[in-house]
């Protein structure tokens, strides 16, 4: 890659692109069905959601005196989560406001664009495609690309590797305290989209802070050229 080409931007897709709690709070609801425990509210999910499947279902399934759920429970739960999901992940699930216009503004300034989710391949590839964000972007990365879950930071590496990319020119865009993680343990900036999924937390109130931090997708290239001037990586073709 050039080195005055625009940063390589990452990009999460549950609660950063896209709004997609209704499908996982109606897997959620199998999966409590699945061991007899008390159907969630999607409410409860939606404090919940920001740490994976596993970590989720944990939260939202165990008894009040449980530290987690017995492994043989939770693996009978997250069986049952995995195949509702696939069906159920299209429902309720659209893209957050000015998202579109978003993408198209910083594909325009010359940013390879790649979604960046520890979401499974296939719901996953279900819901871009249905969203019509393949249309949007240059690639996506799931865990079975990675072999490895956010925030490890070998799920960056592998998007550079497969696209070339520079270490040095990337940026990570996300709602989570995983996001802000991974692009620590990869020593890449953070911007921070508020109103997206991390635990019922505000992104923007995590130690340390991201690198910026904005309440909708619709900010987010003028975001990234005001990070890009503060790290000193700005070039005349994105000014």
């Amino acid at each position: 890659m050039r080195s005055d080409h625009p940063p390589h931007l990452l990009l999460d897709l549950d609660g950063t692109l896209v709004d997609s709690v209704d499908g996982i709070h109606a897997a959620c609801v199998v999966a409590a069905l699945k061991i007899d425990r008390e159907v969630p509210s999607r409410e409860l999910v939606l404090r919940s959601i920001g740490r994976g499947a596993d970590r989720l279902l944990h939260r939202i399934l165990r008894l009040d005196h449980e530290s987690d759920l017995h492994p043989a429970m939770h693996a009978r739960a997250r069986a049952s989560f995995d195949r509702e999901y696939r069906d159920a992940c299209l429902d309720g699930t659209v893209l957050r406001e000015g998202v579109a216009e978003s993408l198209g503004t910083l594909r325009r300034l010359g940013h390879r664009l790649w979604i960046a989710t520890n979401k499974p391949r296939v719901p996953a590839t279900r819901v871009i495609e249905r969203l019509g964000l393949d249309e949007m972007i240059d690639g996506t990365c799931c865990p079975e690309d990675a072999g490895v879950l956010k925030p490890d930071p070998r799920f960056v590496r592998t998007v550079l590797e497969r696209d070339r990319g520079d270490l040095n020119r990337t940026m990570l865009v996300g709602d989570s305290s995983v996001d802000a993680q991974t692009a620590e343990n990869a020593g890449i900036p953070f911007v921070a989209i508020r109103g997206g999924y991390d635990e019922g937390r505000d992104i923007g109130l995590r130690t340390p802070p991201p690198d910026a931090v904005i309440d909708s997708p619709r900010d987010l290239p003028q975001a990234i050229l005001d990070v890009m001037k503060r790290s000193g990586i700005a070039d005349s073709g994105t000014s």
